[in-house]
């Protein structure tokens, strides 16, 4: 059984594999080329430090080629996860059922549990072995490009999430089980391809919108009133706003800042303008901000939401597998 699944699926293992060795060719020779610039310019340091520490022409020069090339990459780990639930997940099921060579399967001795598992399995793991080694490729890329890379917009930023932690294998198994499912129920590949696609993206969307519920922002005090983000690291800030004397949020900051704006267009200096909202109330800034040590348990969270629903999918599959004639 496991020859002939196998055999049913060995253009799609060889399309996984070619894209495979070229993508690894690809990354390590780009990233062979990205740390010949970095010594070259003197910017080995600044991969761990933030712009503002490495600010030059060096460094400019070396984001204007590479930042957006190693971003592409990323995003292509971010979009492999659906392709492999509409080219491998939908059709899997869809395909048998649409062109009636499910019948043939269903008179062998072998079980329709045991064949639907059969053809689960063998077509699924080689994809998700695929995104896993894509991911650590992309990964060694970005790490190695550091702060003058994606990562200066810190772990929250989205193509960094999403292309980090275990989020892109279980964005994988999430689209894989959801095509098998549509496949095997609606019985039709175009139908099974267009709601998987638009199912992934709109779960996707929707708990991506609402990520930053899953963790617990700290609140910060600077007094530094004019810059909200005066040093922040490398968390995602949530909300900012000012606080009076006694501590509370002032609900109506503008009301304070009015007062201090000049009738005139005449230069004043930042120290002019605290000292004026200060004495109109603001006493000092405040902002919550997500702290990078709670992307693991963000990462966590998001994973057992699409793996709970890739489970559902596949007990959907059963059924569905089960049901038909």
């Amino acid at each position: 059984m496991t020859w002939i699944v196998w055999r049913q699926q060995r253009p799609v293992f060889i399309t996984l594999a070619g894209g495979l060795v070229v993508a690894a060719a690809a990354i390590l020779l780009l990233r062979a080329g990205m740390l010949a610039d970095l010594k070259a310019g003197n910017l080995v340091d600044c991969v761990e430090q933030k712009l503002a520490v490495c600010r030059g022409k060096e460094a400019r020069e070396f984001q204007k080629s590479w930042y957006d090339l190693i971003h592409i990459a990323q995003i292509a780990v971010v979009v492999v996860p659906a392709l492999v639930g509409v080219f491998i997940g939908a059709p899997l099921f869809a395909r048998e059922f649409e062109q009636g060579t499910h019948v043939l399967a269903f008179t062998q001795s072998v079980s329709r549990t045991r064949w639907m598992a059969t053809k689960f399995v063998v077509a699924g793991l080689p994809a998700l072995l695929f995104v896993a080694a894509l991911q650590l490729l992309v990964r060694s890329w970005v790490n190695a490009a550091g702060k003058l890379g994606p990562l200066v917009g810190g772990p929250f930023y989205f193509t960094t999430f999403d292309a980090q932690g275990v989020s892109p294998v279980v964005y994988t198994l999430f689209a894989y089980t959801l095509g098998v499912f549509v496949g095997a129920l609606s019985r039709r590949t175009l139908v099974a391809i267009t709601l998987t696609l638009g199912v992934f993206v709109a779960s996707r969307i929707a708990v991506a919108v609402r990520r930053d519920e899953f963790g617990e922002p700290v609140r910060e005090l600077s007094p530094d009133l004019t810059d909200p983000y005066a040093g922040v690291g490398d968390g995602q800030v949530m909300d900012t706003g000012f606080l009076d004397a006694k501590g509370a949020v002032v609900a109506d900051p503008g009301s304070a800042q009015a007062p201090c704006v000049p009738s005139t267009r005449v230069e004043v200096s930042v120290e002019d303008r605290t000292a004026c909202w200060q004495q109109h109330g603001l006493a000092q800034r405040y902002r919550d901000v997500l702290q990078v040590d709670q992307a693991t348990t963000i990462h966590l969270l998001e994973a057992a939401i699409f793996a709970g629903l890739a489970a559902v999918f596949v007990l959907g599959l059963v059924w569905a597998v089960r049901r038909q004639s």
